[in-house]
């Protein structure tokens, strides 16, 4: 769990600590009980020996639509949590390495290294590109090619050997990785109602990262139908019951619901109890593709004063980890700002924020709402691509 109350990466701070992999072969790396054959140092000069092909992709699926996701603009990580030493994050059915360059720019790169299969995450960022921990080959971060190894001195190594580089976007505080292939679409927001800003710097602005027990498409519904109760944000998002039916618009892209709900979900204690009785309106926006959700909250003026972007990465069939940035608005955004960051910092002593996402993801499917019917049929034209398991996929009987 993080929770930082300023926004944007800092200039001088630590890396956060790397996911440990493991130096042993996988399993994923052993065919038939036939270790994978590393590129020796004469096919990393001149490429491929005639009559003898490469290795086959150890996930077994291609190298430019590995991740078993449709095509989209995934969120991976915060801009704060990518630094200049690599991370290594998971996507979907792939691992991948994010750091930043000599010049700022964030790279994205399978983190696999093609000789020895050590992961990149482990190596250190040159002014050459990633160079890996273990015998010292570099790969460019823009293209993937690998642009030095040590044991051929100044001989440039083939261009056939490299690893796969993965476009990436850093928007809103976000720094998002393409899974699609081809050129990647622009990153727009999902509809004009919910516009997706740009961060402003006298904004109050409070973050946090939890990992969930659900599937991305399930959080993504609930989120729709009910983001205060979902990340425990009640009271400044409207927790409790609707009063009115919700406003719903849709478009290519996503679904957009405005709706009025009380603030709290308490027991009346009064017929007119007033703080029973309290309402919020907040309209969401969802993307069909990646679960990526705004939600603005407003005053009954119809004043913004709260905006909470949320984006799912998911990182196995039924496992999700979920980053939410909260930012306030008006002369009480301060107060709001200290609350979000007292929600963040007990949380993690509880577990209640995983809890409670997994609660809304499981009673999603329970109820029959007008917004998550669109973005059901939305959803349905989509189509993953190879690398998930099966019992993740889509039905192909849904895919129209």
């Amino acid at each position: 769990m993080i929770g930082h109350p300023e926004d944007g990466y800092p200039a001088t701070a630590g890396m956060l600590a790397s996911v440990a992999h493991a130096a042993m072969p996988a399993p994923d790396q052993v065919r038939g009980g036939t270790p994978e054959r590393p590129t020796p140092a004469s096919e990393a000069a001149d490429g491929p020996s005639p009559g003898r092909t490469r290795p086959a992709d150890p996930d077994g699926v291609a190298d430019r639509e590995p991740f078993g996701l449709v095509a989209g603009w995934w969120p991976v990580a915060f801009s704060s949590e990518v630094y200049a030493s690599p991370r290594g994050v998971r996507l979907g059915g792939r691992q991948i390495v994010v750091y930043r360059d000599e010049g700022r720019v964030v790279r994205a790169l399978t983190d696999r290294c093609p000789h020895r299969r050590m992961p990149l995450s482990m190596g250190t960022v040159t002014s050459a590109g990633l160079r890996c921990g273990y015998h010292g080959w570099v790969f460019d971060g823009a293209s993937g090619r690998c642009t030095v190894i040590p044991d051929l001195g100044p001989e440039t190594p083939s261009g056939r050997i490299g690893v796969p580089a993965h476009p990436v976007s850093e928007e809103g505080g976000f720094v998002f990785v393409w899974t699609g292939s081809g050129t990647p679409q622009p990153l727009t927001p999902v509809l004009p109602v919910a516009g997706w800003e740009r961060v402003q710097p006298s904004r109050q602005v409070v973050r946090g990262v939890v990992e969930a027990r659900a599937a991305h498409t399930e959080l993504s519904e609930a989120l729709l139908v009910n983001p205060g109760a979902a990340l425990g944000l009640g009271w400044l998002l409207g927790g409790g019951d609707e009063m009115l039916g919700p406003e719903v618009v849709l478009d290519a892209a996503g679904v957009a619901a405005r709706r009025c709900r009380l603030t709290w979900s308490l027991p009346r204690l009064g017929t007119y109890d007033p703080v029973s009785k309290r309402t919020t309106v907040s309209t969401t926006a969802t993307t069909a593709a990646t679960g990526m959700t705004t939600t603005l909250a407003e005053t009954p003026a119809g004043r913004t004063v709260a905006r909470v972007v949320v984006g799912l990465t998911p990182v196995g069939a039924y496992r999700t980890t979920v980053r939410w940035r909260v930012e306030t608005l008006g002369l009480g955004s301060r107060l709001a700002s200290a609350s979000c960051c007292l929600t963040v910092a007990g949380r993690p002593l509880t577990g209640r924020m995983a809890h409670r996402l997994e609660t809304a993801a499981d009673g999603v499917g329970s109820g029959c709402d007008p917004a998550v019917q669109g973005l059901r049929e939305l959803r349905a034209a989509l189509v993953t691509t190879p690398g998930l398991p099966a019992s993740a996929a889509k039905d192909p009987k849904e895919v129209r």
